[in-house]
């Protein structure tokens, strides 16, 4: 039988496999398992973030990480483990520099005038490739969304690519999202932010 249940720091390793899996050219995972496992238990571990996972007794099959409310929600991530990030930060400079600007401009993606983040976000989204047919990330999404309305949340947004991404968009369309704006991000990557409302 398949359950969602609250994420914990303990499914953090798992969380980064089905990560790595589905999101194997994603700007996030270029930059390591330390990184991502720093990333989502930072995340588990705030009191703003809803963090949900579909698991077959104990074996997670997917899951679905965002915030209450959006605005300024990474930033004060990073505060709130300060030395974990700057540390990692350090490590990345000398590894890859251009990968901090990069964070950066993933971290404050306030990309138009008009949006001040007052939304619950979805930030990452996941099953294992090979149960993607099984309607579980539909499950996943639905349960994520009935997570988000028992904080009093009332709009969710999310941002995903906007070209070679038909699936997705379309999955995301069926789903009741539409098209809140668009934008381009470092270095020319074409971008959309869904937005639904789920009163």
């Amino acid at each position: 039988m398949i359950k969602t249940k609250i994420l914990t720091t303990r499914d953090v390793n798992e969380i980064v496999i089905i990560h790595k899996l589905a999101f194997k050219d994603a700007f996030l995972t270029s930059l390591g398992d330390s990184f991502l496992k720093l990333y989502y238990k930072s995340v588990i571990k705030s009191n703003g973030a809803v963090t949900i996972g579909l698991f077959s007794r104990n074996d997670l099959l997917g899951f679905a990480v965002g915030a209450i409310n959006s605005d300024g929600f990474n930033k004060k991530l990073v505060i709130e483990n300060f030395i974990s990030y700057f540390l990692m930060f350090i490590e990345l400079f000398f590894k890859n520099p251009i990968s901090i600007y990069r964070l950066y401009k993933n971290f404050s993606k306030k990309s138009a005038d008009f949006d001040k983040g007052n939304y619950s976000e979805l930030f990452s989204i996941a099953v294992l490739p090979e149960k993607s047919s099984r309607g579980l990330g539909k499950k996943l999404l639905l349960d994520f969304e009935v997570e988000l309305k028992s904080y009093g949340a009332k709009i969710i947004t999310l941002t995903t690519d906007e070209e070679k991404n038909e699936s997705v968009l379309s999955f995301y369309s069926k789903m009741g999202y539409h098209v809140y704006y668009k934008f381009i991000t470092y270095p020319s990557r074409k971008m959309i932010k869904l937005q639904k409302n789920i009163k």
